[in-house]
């Protein structure tokens, strides 16, 4: 297949180690694609996450989706998994100081709570859209502002990540 050719001259390796990593790709993807559907959802990519040991964040569990999901449809599938596996980084649950440096960072004013548009004018002055695109921030206050009154406080920020 075209991609995994691809994926082999990227990672410049032989043509029979390419065909090992693929199948190692594949044994992967079938641990995390629970029902066998060929497609990862991001339940199924959580609950394999949490069997290898990982505690994964919301945030982290959207922001894999987002980077692996590449049609965004929902769901990864076994090509664009094969892809997000050649860059994959560990993740790990946030302490509490790091919340708050977190949360510090994206509340501009200072006023105890982060506005949509606050986070997303430091993302671009930080030039985050690679990590945190808009539709990344949007989600995030759709799920974290809890009381509706468009602005994340730092309880919300701490539920909404973790």
């Amino acid at each position: 297949n075209n991609d995994y050719t691809i994926l082999c001259f990227q990672t410049q390796i032989t043509a029979s180690n390419c065909k090992n990593k693929i199948e190692e790709y594949k044994r992967a993807f079938n641990f995390f694609d629970a029902n066998n559907d060929g497609r990862i959802t991001i339940d199924e990519l959580e609950k394999a996450m949490q069997k290898c040991g990982q505690r994964p964040t919301k945030l982290e569990l959207r922001l894999i989706m987002y980077h692996g999901d590449n049609d965004q449809n929902g769901v990864i599938t076994f090509d664009e998994f094969a892809h997000l596996m050649n860059g994959t980084a560990s993740m790990n649950q946030y302490t509490y100081d790091q919340l708050r440096e977190q949360f510090d960072m994206f509340d501009k004013d200072k006023d105890g709570f982060i506005e949509k548009m606050e986070m997303l004018s430091i993302v671009r002055e930080l030039s985050l859209q690679a990590s945190f695109p808009r539709q990344v921030v949007e989600q995030l206050f759709n799920e974290a502002d809890i009381d509706g009154d468009g602005k994340i406080s730092f309880e919300e920020f701490v539920l909404a990540v973790n």
